[in-house]
């Protein structure tokens, strides 16, 4: 119980640092529009020959905060598609400021194409970390399961799935290991896979669903039943 104790713990002190990193990011990116504002005037007063050089400076000081901004998305939503946005924004300011010779448009090229391919290719299949149908990462934001599921549970239960599954195992005064099955808010949550002591895959599934399951099986016993019967009839 006290290493649930101390996980519960440390999840939220890496929940809370993490908004308080967002907060002072989206403060930095405030203070950046300043200096937007002084390049414009820098633009407009800076004669043919030298312009080209400050609105470069403009782009790349635009671009980096743009990439701020994606930080902030990734910080608080921990999706893939979020990580995947930040990789492109960055590889375009690269491309865009830094790109000088063909074999760095190229590679920059190479680079975002490699990008779209994840997207389309495994990006569906996993979300952030391994996700099959209804299993999904321990560290899948808990919001984000009741948004899907519209199950109706307490945040104070957790900010993700895994301190969701301490809470309850907590409350239920029973260990965290593969095969548990907790009960909250009208879904079944199984512990699928846990190394080392850390949870690390949960199944999610509703009542219903398990219901439906259920007459399905029963149902085909029937048909089976029926079927046999008038076989040897």
């Amino acid at each position: 119980m006290k290493d649930l104790l101390i996980m519960k713990k440390l999840e939220k002190s890496a929940y809370y640092l993490e908004i308080v990193l967002t907060v002072l990011v989206a403060i930095a990116i405030v203070i950046g529009l300043i200096d937007i504002i002084k390049y414009f005037l820098l633009i407009f007063n800076t004669g043919p020959e030298g312009s080209y050089i400050v609105f470069k400076n403009f782009l790349a000081h635009t671009l980096l905060l743009v990439v701020g901004i994606e930080l902030m998305l990734m910080l608080l939503s921990h999706s893939t598609s979020a990580i995947l946005e930040l990789v492109l924004y960055l590889i375009a300011r690269k491309m865009l400021i830094y790109g000088d010779t063909m074999l760095d448009l190229v590679l920059g090229t190479i680079a975002i194409a490699g990008v779209f391919a994840i997207q389309k290719y495994l990006e569906p299949k996993k979300d952030f970390v391994a996700r099959d149908e209804r299993v999904y990462s321990a560290s899948t934001r808990l919001e984000k399961i009741l948004e899907e599921t519209g199950a109706d549970i307490p945040s104070s239960k957790g900010h993700t799935l895994g301190g969701l599954v301490c809470n309850l195992a907590e409350e239920a005064c029973v260990p965290v290991s593969e095969g548990t099955i907790f009960e909250s808010g009208g879904l079944n949550i199984k512990v699928v896979t846990v190394k080392d002591g850390v949870i690390e895959k949960v199944m999610i599934t509703k009542d219903e669903e398990d219901e439906e399951s259920e007459e399905g099986i029963d149902n085909a016993e029937k048909m089976k039943g029926k079927d046999d019967e008038s076989w040897h009839y």
